[in-house]
């Protein structure tokens, strides 16, 4: 999809479609982000946790946070997790790993293993999307 296409997609011009894809490792980030943004939504892209931390309290218009668990930083993914929770709980949350963590001490939207089946991710953020558009008739 060329940038005229995504700029004139009818959901990408939609702030209750946003992202925010938050993934260490720069090519692992690129493709997931790219992905979503194929299938219309808007994505922002954060580093680690902290990044994510300052998008958030920034007011940006975040309706799913995809994040990976293991991260640099003052944080990572579960503390992310533990935050959007307690501060922004109609922000959805869907962990992604490598490794097999531990999650059960932590409340989540979905979670995906890596390397990232990305049609599967989509299907899924669809999903979600879906389900807050019947509860807020967006």
């Amino acid at each position: 999809m060329g940038d005229q296409e995504r700029a004139t997609h009818p959901l990408a011009a939609r702030d209750d479609r946003t992202v925010l894809v938050v993934e260490d490792e720069i090519l692992i980030r690129m493709v997931i982000a790219d992905g979503l943004r194929e299938a219309g939504w808007t994505v922002i892209e954060a580093t680690n946790a902290d990044d994510a931390l300052a998008v958030l309290r920034s007011g940006a218009q975040v309706r799913i946070v995809l994040s990976d668990v293991r991260m640099p930083g003052s944080i990572d993914g579960v503390g992310l997790a533990r935050f959007v929770q307690s501060e922004l709980p109609d922000i959805k949350i869907i962990l992604a790993s490598g490794h097999l963590p531990r999650l059960d001490a932590i409340a989540h939207d979905g979670f995906f293993p890596k390397p990232y089946d990305i049609e599967r991710v989509v299907a899924h953020i669809r999903m979600l999307f879906d389900q807050g558009c019947k509860s807020s008739n967006c």
